[in-house]
């Protein structure tokens, strides 16, 4: 969670630092996946955390002028950098897509700040197309 946090923040400098929220999020993390029949995932190698990823079952309620539908949101994904580009992301994220298959959900979501090309590579490689596309303007 912290190395996550603190990815993001090289992006989005506005981004908590992650030692001040990794507590307080994962508390969160572990309520949001209980309420939404959601998971926490994790990837180890000889006894050692080396990623974890989260999703949970969400709809599309607040959504009015949509068709009803539930979805898979993938809300986490985070490979420590010593383990990057041994293949845990695509693991992690090929368990948590089944999870949310098995669900009867054939639709599933996953977030990326637009700065975070590697990650969008690794996404569109797994066959996620862009779905929404929000602009930010600094004032």
């Amino acid at each position: 969670m912290i190395q996550l946090q603190d990815v993001e923040r090289e992006i989005f400098p506005k981004t908590a630092d992650g030692r001040t929220v990794a507590k307080p999020y994962i508390d969160y993390l572990l309520a949001i996946c209980r309420a939404n029949r959601g998971r926490v995932l994790v990837a180890e190698q000889s006894g050692q955390v080396v990623g974890y990823s989260a999703y949970q079952i969400w709809d599309n309620a607040e959504e009015v002028h949509e068709e009803a539908y539930e979805f898979g949101y993938i809300s986490d994904l985070i490979v420590l950098d010593t383990h990057r580009g041994k293949g845990f992301g695509r693991a992690l994220l090929d368990a948590a897509q089944s999870l949310v298959k098995a669900e009867g959900i054939e639709l599933v979501r996953i977030g990326v700040l637009a700065g975070n090309g590697s990650v969008r590579r690794l996404y569109a490689n797994c066959g996620f197309d862009e779905h929404k596309i929000v602009f930010e303007k600094r004032l």
